[in-house]
């Protein structure tokens, strides 16, 4: 199997001069402690979500064959790279996948059973987080950071205050009552942030990003839009027959 272009250009930023790899290295650091609390600095690599190998259950190696579901080829395409054991990262660069995409597939997929072994409560979480599933205090629940029954303390203290005229996010009411740092929320909004970023890779050349946003479409969510307008045209339909029938 030839390399992927992240393991091919991996290898060529791994040969610079030690003094040119020291220089980015220190770059790197001064960058990453600015908007990266240490949860994420310190993590270690099999929790990391970038880099984790998703491994396919027989079920999803039989989807691959069978196409049987007629999902839409973005997550053929996630499923194929997969069975090659790619991580997420060199998913998304050699499709040219958003990380919000890939986390979508990946949500999607781990749903769906199409992965053999049990996913760390650490990337499961980022990846919902990211894909849009999960909102910031379920974040930190899903990801051993918070409890249920400090969720619900902060939710009763925003409606208590949400009463009294004064409205306040459930992120702040998380930090001010000391159950996460503002450096956690910041970090993982950020991730979120940057993951609609599209990172276009060519071995060869400096690496550019690009904010532009496709459209990623799972067959769940065709299904839910094809739903939503058939009860759409029934009420318009059941609207234009009274009209009629009461027309003087």
């Amino acid at each position: 199997m030839s390399k992927s272009l992240y393991l091919d250009f991996m290898e060529k930023m791994l040969a610079f001069p030690l003094w040119i790899k020291q220089t980015i290295f220190l770059g790197l650091s001064k960058d990453l402690n600015t908007y990266l609390s240490n949860e994420f600095l310190d993590v270690e690599e099999g929790e990391l979500f970038h880099i984790y190998k998703p491994e396919l259950s027989e079920l999803g190696k039989n989807e691959i064959l069978t196409k049987e579901s007629k999902f839409d080829e973005s997550i053929y395409s996630f499923l194929n790279c997969c069975s090659k054991g790619m991580s997420l990262i060199e998913i998304a660069i050699e499709n040219n996948f958003t990380m919000e995409e890939v986390s979508k597939a990946f949500t999607f997929c781990k749903t769906s059973g199409f992965f053999s072994k049990d996913v760390p409560k650490l990337v499961a979480a980022i990846a919902g987080f990211i894909a849009g599933k999960y909102r910031t205090g379920e974040y930190f629940i899903r990801a051993g950071k918070m409890t249920i029954e400090q969720l619900d303390k902060v939710l009763n203290k925003q409606q208590e205050m949400n009463s009294s005229g004064k409205h306040v996010f459930i992120a702040e009411l998380m930090i001010q009552m000391g159950f996460v740092r503002d450096l956690d929320v910041k970090s993982i909004i950020f991730m979120k942030e940057e993951a609609q970023k599209r990172f276009s890779l060519n071995a060869d050349e400096v690496p550019s990003i690009s904010m532009e946003r496709e459209n990623y479409n799972i067959r769940v969510e065709n299904t839910r839009l094809k739903e939503e307008n058939e009860i759409l045209t029934q009420k318009l339909n059941a609207l234009l027959s009274f009209i009629k029938e009461h027309k003087a």
